[in-house]
């Protein structure tokens, strides 16, 4: 009697054992599939495949430059693996833009220096900022599905890398100009970047000396007091919520006038 009880409790548990985790593989948040993670993100979160990866083959991974073939300065840009192994894993290091290479190269000021190298067009603003964010989430392989319920389909891998504008509470950030901007620059920023001598000798007067900013990467960096980049305001805390979601939203759109 009693060995048939053990039997009972012993299949009893094996069955509870082999649905918990049967139920714990279905309820993951990412699955291994040719190498890289499928996320199941949030729509303002990068991912690498749909978002960066077109980014670096379309401007950085041709021929002469920073494809299989060429590994201009030991970089190749093609893939997941050979961005993550060139420069012996130094030309992107997660969580830290100043450290790596690729980041620096792509926001460097002077033209000679910066990635793409002319005659080609530097990344824009909204591209440089997608790569730091990617970096600054640890620079996962992620393949994401997003349900893309604005846009009425699926977003899909060939489409182009954007983050998506988002409205938060009573916080609009649609269809954002420079002159919804305007009045935050003039509130936080204009204190030192203004007038004849401003510091850091740039100013944030005009919608072209902001876009230019942008366009750098810098302005991005230096509101969100990313890591490598001089914290504006100076001295203070981020902007405010609403403020700092109006200009990341209006970077990430291409900085419209």
């Amino acid at each position: 009697m009693k060995k048939h009880l053990k039997i009972k409790l012993l299949l009893t548990l094996s069955v509870l054992i082999l649905f918990i985790s049967s139920w714990t593989s279905e309820n993951k948040k990412t699955n291994k599939t040719n190498g890289s993670s499928v996320n199941i993100l949030t729509e303002d979160e990068v991912c690498f495949v749909r978002d960066v990866l077109p980014i670096f083959q379309e401007n950085c991974a041709l021929s002469g430059c920073h494809n299989s073939e060429s590994r201009k300065e030991g970089i190749v840009l093609d893939s997941y693996e050979n961005i993550m192994a060139s420069k012996k894993g130094r030309a992107i290091i997660p969580y830290n833009l100043k450290r790596s290479k690729v980041y620096k190269k792509i926001t460097e000021d002077t033209k000679d220096d910066r990635m793409p190298p002319p005659p080609n067009e530097s990344l824009t603003g909204g591209e440089i900022s997608i790569i730091g964010k990617w970096i600054m989430e640890g620079a996962p392989n992620s393949n994401c599905a997003v349900d893309m319920k604005d846009s009425g389909k699926e977003k899909t891998e060939s489409d182009p890398p954007v983050i998506p504008e988002t409205s938060s509470g009573n916080c609009d950030t649609l269809g954002l100009i420079y002159s919804d901007i305007q009045p935050i620059l003039e509130k936080n920023c204009y204190k030192c970047h203004s007038g004849n001598s401003p510091d850091e000798l740039f100013n944030l007067e005009t919608y072209s000396q902001v876009k230019q900013k942008g366009d750098e990467g810098k302005l991005f960096g230096a509101i969100n007091h990313l890591p490598g980049f001089k914290p504006m305001p100076r001295k203070s805390p981020k902007l405010s919520g609403c403020d700092l979601e109006k200009f990341n939203a209006w970077i990430n759109a291409g900085m419209k006038e």
